[in-house]
């Protein structure tokens, strides 16, 4: 058993170092996902694209045993082919040799699953590794709609939004570069295991938000979450000089453009606000997710859309 999980690892790990080298960003499924183990992102520059592969990883040299016509022959269940063909985003198999050091890959379509009495057959071309692929797979991320686009990203997210339902919320800790046009930021997903030690979901830094309100970037990357301020965090870790000197400047600014007395104060701004900033680059946030009516309602249709019955119009016959 130990030999087969160092094997699962190597599988992975070796996954995640090609596909970054083909320009994607890997990101392991850290919540047991059905038949899903990493999703993939292309990238538009140095900057994620929000077009997204779903991954599902074999190692191991039994899987090249079936070998016929320089194809490897996978072995699908009908739950897995069920799941697969109607995942929101496209999904592939990839085979993992130790022998080779190499994965090579298929996509999961109506095209390429073959039915075998109670068994679906994939073939995978034996020469069609992951190496040589990179203009394929970023062909394959790029062929959905903005609307799938959409769908995409809350598919990724949704690890995090049943992690939320879980334990009742994340905790989320941004950086913000603010003397930078490109909008720098860093974002830090938490949430906490059965001894309330801290995990780590997402940890990252991301560009290309350019001069907008961090407020709404942060509200627009979590559409599935109600957003607030980490009040008791921010009671204990304000820093005196630093929040008197940013509500005092927001209570100038509201009272010039209220007509307010000078002698009237604003205690506090609503929403999401920093609770510190360093030498005036970089504001710091804590904030608390909980799960919103759109995630609620993201996780019915996905739950719907994997375990449901109903008949595929598109499928039935006049």
């Amino acid at each position: 058993m130990a030999q087969n999980s160092s094997t699962e690892r190597m599988g992975v790990l070796k996954c995640a170092v090609l596909f970054e080298e083909n320009g994607f960003v890997f990101r392991e499924q850290s919540i047991v996902d059905y038949g899903i183990d990493a999703i993939i992102e292309s990238k538009e520059g140095n900057r994620p694209s929000g077009k997204m592969i779903a991954v599902q990883i074999k190692s191991g040299e039994s899987y090249f045993k079936e070998i016929k016509d320089d194809y490897v022959i996978y072995r699908v269940d009908e739950k897995h082919k069920n799941y697969w063909i109607n995942h929101s985003l496209p999904v592939i198999i990839v085979l993992y040799s130790p022998s080779r050091d190499e994965c090579i890959w298929e996509i999961v379509n109506k095209q390429t699953l073959i039915s075998s009495k109670k068994q679906w057959l994939v073939r995978i071309p034996n020469e069609q590794t992951i190496s040589k692929s990179q203009y394929k797979l970023q062909e394959l991320a790029e062929n959905i709609s903005e609307y799938e686009h959409r769908w995409a990203s809350l598919v990724f997210a949704k690890e995090w939004m049943l992690e939320t339902r879980k334990n009742g919320f994340l905790i989320l800790e941004v950086q913000e570069w603010i003397n930078k046009s490109s909008g720098r930021g860093r974002f830090i997903l938490k949430t906490f295991d059965d001894k309330e030690n801290e995990k780590i979901l997402f940890d990252r830094e991301l560009w290309g938000f350019g001069l907008k309100n961090y407020e709404d970037v942060i509200r627009e990357m979590f559409p599935w979450a109600i957003i607030e301020i980490d009040k008791e965090f921010y009671e204990e870790y304000k820093e005196p000089d630093y929040y008197s000197s940013y509500f005092g400047l927001f209570s100038k600014l509201y009272n010039e453009l209220n007509g307010v007395s000078t002698g009237s104060v604003i205690t506090e701004p609503d929403g999401i606000y920093p609770y510190h900033t360093a030498s005036g680059e970089v504001d710091f946030y804590r904030l608390i997710l909980k799960i919103n009516p759109v995630g609620e309602a993201f996780l019915l249709m996905e739950d719907f859309l994997e375990n449901g019955k109903f008949y595929c119009i598109d499928h039935l016959q006049n």
